[in-house]
């Protein structure tokens, strides 16, 4: 199992897996991002912590964590670190949950075209 270390919060597991249940609760990309954050594996972790170990622009932090849909999304290039910094990871489970549906409506479309 990979670790990663942190300064001030010593060592880490890798991300932890969340439960299906909590997974399917989301409906958006937003969503998912703000269970990652809910879920974090420090509680006491500010944004502005989170934006410095996981290497993000910390003004936009509060953007990716707010519950308006018209802000600024977090960067699918951030994700994995976003993750391991949380300790979960929900964001990747929620975007596999979503391919799994668009392939089997894909099939089922093909199955009756045929």
């Amino acid at each position: 199992m990979e670790q990663m270390q942190f300064a001030l919060l010593g060592r880490l597991d890798a991300p932890s897996v969340v439960p299906p249940h909590l997974i399917n609760q989301c409906k958006t990309y937003r969503d998912a991002v703000r269970l990652c954050w809910n879920l974090r594996r420090v509680r006491n972790m500010t944004q502005r912590r989170l934006a410095e170990e996981a290497g993000l622009y910390a003004p936009h932090v509060t953007c990716y964590l707010h519950d308006s849909d018209r802000q600024r999304d977090l960067p699918g290039s951030a994700v994995r670190a976003f993750e391991w910094v949380c300790g979960n990871t929900a964001i990747s489970q929620w975007h596999t949950v979503g391919a799994k549906l668009t392939v089997v409506e894909e099939m089922t479309l093909l199955r009756a075209a045929a």
